[in-house]
C-alpha cells in the first residue's frame, strides 16, 4: 500500500508517526505492507531554519528533521536529532537535526539525497521529499490588499489571506515527488496549517496537476482549530474550498473531519487567543461533491488539542485498503464478462 503524505513538519509528522506505529504493529503480518512518502513543505524562514537558509542559501530543513524523526520511532539517535542548543557562541536555539541536515547537503550538494542519508542515520521507514530544491520565499496578498513576503511574517500578521504565491514562481519538484504522486494509491494532505504547510506545496509546478489526476483516493484532513487571523470562522467546508481553489473542483475525494467532543478546558484556553473548534458542516461539504467523514480523530492528550496519530493513521488505512478492494472486485467482475 502507497501512502503519500502532504504537508508541513508538525501536522504532516502527527501522521506519520501514526503510520510509523500502524507498521510496527503489522511486524506479524496484520496490516498491509506500508510504503509511505512524504512530501515537505520547505518555505519556513523562521527559528533555527531561517538562519540556516540566510547562512547557506538553501531550502528550509526543519520540517524534514520532524518528519524524518516522526518515521524513525522512539530511538536514541531520534532523540539526538532533536537536541536543541542552549547557549553558546552562534550555536543558540539550533537543533542539532537541523545541522547535520545541512552538513549533509553541502557534502552531497542535493537536498534530496542529503535528507535520504539522514533517513538512513535515523533509520526511518520510507522516504522524506523536500517538495523542491529550490530556495523559495513564500507571499501572500492579504485581504487588505498588502503584500507580503515570508512564511513567518505572514503568520505573525494573522490577516486573512486572499492569495498565495512563491518566489520563484513555479519552481521544479524534487525528483522523486510526481512519481510517489501519480504512484500513490492514498494522497493526503493535512492536517496542518492551511496557509504555510499544505497549499506552498501545490504552489511548486506540477505538483497540483499530478495531484488531479493521480488515480489515488485522495483525502484531506481537516484541522481542529482555526487558526488566529487567517482562518478565523472557517468551518471544514472554507478549509477544503481553499485547497480546491489551489488544487481544483472535485480533486479531493473524502474529507476527514473530527467529530469528538473537545475537553472543554482546552477549548477555553485556546478560545484565549482566539483559536475555535472548526464547525463540521457536513452538508456543504457533500455539496462540493466530496464524501464527508466523521470520525473521531482527537487525542486523548490533555496538554494539548492535538489529532491522534494512531486513530487517524488506521482510519487512512482502512479507507485505503476498502478502495482497494472495490477496485479488486470491480476488476474481477469486468474479467469475468469478458
Amino acid at each position: 500500500m502507497k501512502l503519500v503524505g502532504i504537508g508541513g513538519g508538525t501536522g504532516l509528522s502527527v501522521f506519520l508517526r501514526g503510520l510509523k506505529e500502524v507498521a510496527d504493529e503489522g511486524a506479524n503480518g496484520a496490516p498491509p505492507k506500508l510504503a509511505v512518502s512524504a512530501i515537505v513543505t520547505v518555505s519556513d524562514d523562521g527559528g533555527s531554519t531561517g538562519h540556516l537558509r540566510e547562512c547557506f542559501g538553501i531550502p528550509a530543513v526543519g520540517d524534514l528533521r520532524k518528519c524524518l524523526i516522526a518515521l524513525s520511532g522512539s530511538n536514541g539517535v531520534a532523540n539526538l536529532f532533536q537536541h536543541r542548543f542552549s547557549g553558546g557562541n552562534g550555536l543558540n536555539g539550533h537543533s542539532l537535526g537541523n545541522l547535520i541536515v545541512t552538513a549533509l547537503f553541502q557534502m552531497s550538494g542535493s537536498l534530496v539525497q542529503a535528507t535520504d542519508l539522514a533517513r538512513v542515520v535515523l533509520g526511518s521507514m520510507g522516504q522524506v521529499l523536500p517538495v523542491t530544491e529550490t530556495p523559495i520565499t513564500l507571499c501572500a496578498e492579504l485581504a487588505s490588499g498588502k503584500v507580503i513576503r515570508g512564511e513567518c511574517d505572514i503568520t505573525n500578521a494573522g490577516q486573512k489571506i486572499r492569495r498565495l504565491w512563491l518566489d520563484p514562481e513555479n519552481p521544479r519538484p524534487s525528483k522523486g515527488v510526481l512519481q510517489a504522486l501519480s504512484c500513490a494509491d492514498a494522497i493526503v494532505l493535512g492536517p496542518g496549517s492551511l496557509y504555510t504547510s499544505i497549499i506552498p506545496n501545490l504552489l511548486v509546478g506540477g505538483v497540483a496537476e499530478t495531484v488531479r489526476n493521480s488515480p489515488a483516493l485522495k483525502i484531506f484532513v481537516c484541522n481542529l482549530m482555526t487558526q488566529p487571523g487567517e482562518t478565523d470562522g472557517f468551518t471544514a467546508a472554507d478549509h477544503l474550498r481553499t485547497v480546491q481553489t489551489y488544487l481544483g473542483a472535485k480533486a479531493i475525494d473524502l474529507c476527514i473531519v473530527n467529530c469528538n467532543t473537545i475537553d472543554e478546558r482546552l477549548e477555553t484556553n485556546y478560545l484565549k487567543s482566539n483559536a475555535a473548534p472548526v464547525q463540521w458542516d457536513h452538508d456543504e461539504i457533500a455539496r462540493m461533491g466530496v464524501v464527508p467523514l466523521l470520525a473521531d480523530v482527537l487525542s486523548d492528550e490533555h496538554a494539548k488539542i492535538r489529532h491522534d496519530p494512531l486513530k487517524l493513521a488506521r482510519l487512512v488505512v482502512s479507507l485505503t485498503r476498502g478502495i482497494q478492494r472495490a477496485r479488486d472486485i470491480l476488476s474481477w467482475r469486468e474479467s469475468l464478462a469478458a
